[in-house]
């Protein structure tokens, strides 16, 4: 990925998921992240403009899930009587970045580059 298009990812991420300049580090972070898992998917060391929007989606869909935008943690149950408040467990948020990549899959396998073992490549 080049310095440009990092550039306008995060400031595509940022924008879209109304971050402020202080979460500038959290979104450079996800977008690298979202970038190197599409880079690994597809065997490439370079990353296609078409892909952009892929990749800025996938970082946003990461921040989601991770709550990182929010700051908020999800509910699981609230009782009234003394009034105890328990939070889920974020330890799901891997499985879940997995299956973000799976329902991207259809894009990313287009530009796919096949591993061909090195005997056959000659």
């Amino acid at each position: 990925m080049t310095k440009e298009q990092e550039d306008w990812l995060v400031a595509e991420v940022m924008d879209s998921m109304k971050m402020s300049e202080t979460e500038e580090r959290s979104a450079r972070r996800y977008v690298k992240r979202a970038v190197d898992k599409i880079l690994i998917y597809c065997n490439r060391d370079d990353l296609p403009e078409q892909l952009l929007s892929t990749a800025a989606q996938i970082a946003e869909d990461m921040l989601k899930a991770d709550l990182v935008k929010t700051g908020e943690k999800e509910v699981a149950s609230i009782n009234r009587g003394d009034t105890a408040i328990s939070y889920r467990d974020g330890s799901g948020n891997q499985k879940a970045t997995v299956d973000f990549m799976k329902n991207y899959e259809k894009s990313l396998n287009r530009f796919k580059k096949i591993n061909l073992p090195k005997d056959l490549a000659k």
